[in-house]
């Protein structure tokens, strides 16, 4: 059928497939924003102990500075770290949540302190319970199963070497540093 000017009526046509290949593009473009997010979503709630080689340094630092290890981060973070925005300590300075862990520090005496690290949150089944005995030049380090609410609560920031296999806690190789 011919149209008003008297030519075929083919307009209707590539409007809708113009159309289509809009509609198509933009679901397209919402299906993967939707799935790129989903991941990152589910990545940020997998705990990441990256931090403790920070709380670490950040411990010896204070220690090498004032020798002997700080009572508690709020000391550290006054003296070393000096945050624009100082992350909420608890406990009395001596505990903190970074990254879906849980870090509960204690001091021992001037040269030795310990540090649990606990993984948190909704995904702690992929993450691993760490518990460090540092001293100015030393580590040692033991690797765990993330904990359940009972035993996290009832951790001790000095615990015997009979406690620590009670919590599946295996003992790592101890690092110590080089005197620069």
């Amino acid at each position: 059928m011919l149209g008003v000017e008297g030519k075929a009526g083919k307009h209707g046509f590539g409007f809708s497939y113009g159309l289509l290949l809009i509609s198509l593009i933009v679901y397209l473009s919402a299906w993967g924003y939707s799935s790129y997010a989903a991941e990152w979503g589910a990545k940020a709630e997998v705990p990441q102990i990256d931090p403790i080689l920070k709380i670490i340094k950040g411990l010896r630092q204070y220690q090498r500075i004032r020798a002997t290890f700080p009572h508690s981060f709020n000391e550290v973070e006054a003296s070393v770290w000096k945050h624009p925005n100082p992350p909420s300590y608890s406990l009395g300075g001596r505990s903190v949540v970074v990254r879906n862990y849980y870090y509960l520090y204690t001091f021992i005496s001037p040269t030795r302190s310990t540090l649990w690290a606990v993984p948190v949150g909704p995904s702690t089944e992929e993450a691993n319970s760490y518990y460090l005995i540092l001293t100015p030049d030393d580590r040692e380090k033991w690797k765990g199963p993330a904990f359940d609410l009972k035993e996290a609560a009832a951790l001790s920031g000095t615990p015997t070497y009979t406690q620590l296999a009670l919590l599946g806690m295996i003992k790592q190789d101890s690092v110590r540093q080089q005197k620069k």
